[in-house]
Order: structure tokens, then C-alpha cells, then sequence
């Protein structure tokens, strides 16, 4: 049975497996389609999960995400009991529920390509690290190797490509002022 990435051995990339073979599989592996209240409700109460999609927007590139999801879910429980006191639905929502809905169901494009500029960047790392260059152990000669250089300067221009677009198109895309919930109307 093949073990998840994370329990992979790394310091030892010859390990072999004891038993069985290597199939071919998806590199990612979605999470169960649980319920989502978010998605669920997000008609019911629109200028509420509007202020929750705002706050995200605002605040991705300046805050970590886990701030974020907190702030959301202190802003929608401050909100939530108004709700409840007019009979509505409200459900409760977790900061677990608020990170899988905005990591799993929403897309922040600024923070996937945040995010890619950092993988490409570690990628670098490894790369100028432990395949670029090598040192002879007697002379202590070093050589770069020309075909992991290649690869060090495709990542490098990637990587400026993306960081253009960041602070390009989606930088352009102004953040627009966050609104107060409006009051419900009583019929």
C-alpha cells in the first residue's frame, strides 16, 4: 500500500517498499465532498457571505490565511445572532468549515499565484542547493552541472512571470471598500 507524502522518506530516496508496485495515481487527493454551510446558505443571508467574500479579498496578501479564516468567523458569528432573532437560519459555521469552503469551493487567484511564486522559490532552493553545483571532496573544485542550471533558469523566469502578474493584473484589481451589513427589512 503506497503511503501518503508526508511519510515518505526523504533522506533516503533509494528506500524501496517491501512489497508490491508502484501505480499510477492523481498527485492530489480531494477531500470528500462534506457539507458546506457556506455554500449551502450563501442565497439565504447574500450581504452577509458578501462580507465574508469581501474581508477575504481584502485581506489575502497582507494577513496568513489562518488570520483570516478567524477574522471571518468572528465576523459572521457577531453577525449571526441579529439573524437568529428575526427566526431565520443562521447555522453555525466553524473556522474549519470557513477554510475548507475558501480553500476548496472559492478561488483566490491572488493567493494561488502567492502561493506558486513561493513553490517555485523553494524549488530554487533545492535546486542551487543540491543539483546545480557540485565540489570535488579532494580539490574542492566546484562544477556547475549545465542541464540542472537550465532547469534553475526555466524556474526563474517562471517565477518572475508570475510575480509580474501578481503585481500586474491582480494588483490592478482594486480593493474595494468594505461595506457595512445592511439591516434587515421587517414586512
Amino acid at each position: 500500500m503506497a503511503r501518503p507524502f508526508e511519510q515518505l522518506s526523504l533522506s533516503n530516496p533509494n528506500e524501496m517498499e517491501d512489497e508490491g508496485f508502484d501505480e499510477a495515481c492523481d498527485m492530489l487527493t480531494e477531500e470528500d465532498h462534506t457539507y458546506c454551510p457556506i455554500c449551502t446558505h450563501s442565497q439565504e443571508d447574500a450581504s452577509l457571505i458578501d462580507r465574508l467574500n469581501q474581508l477575504e479579498r481584502n485581506m489575502t496578501g497582507t494577513t496568513s490565511a489562518n488570520e483570516i479564516y478567524k477574522t471571518m468567523a468572528m465576523v459572521y458569528n457577531s453577525q449571526r445572532q441579529p439573524i437568529l432573532n428575526q427566526n431565520k437560519y443562521a447555522p453555525e459555521i466553524t473556522v474549519e468549515q470557513i477554510r475548507r469552503h475558501y480553500t476548496l469551493h472559492r478561488l483566490n487567484l491572488k493567493d494561488i499565484v502567492s502561493k506558486e511564486i513561493m513553490a517555485v522559490n523553494n524549488m530554487q532552493v533545492h535546486f542551487r542547493k543540491y543539483q546545480v553545483a557540485t565540489m570535488n571532496s579532494k580539490t574542492g573544485v566546484k562544477k556547475l552541472d549545465s542541464k540542472a542550471m537550465n532547469e534553475w533558469v526555466k524556474l526563474s523566469k517562471h517565477k518572475l512571470e508570475l510575480i509580474k502578474y501578481y503585481n500586474g493584473p491582480l494588483a490592478k484589481n482594486k480593493k474595494k471598500a468594505t461595506n457595512s451589513i445592511k439591516p434587515y427589512e421587517f414586512t
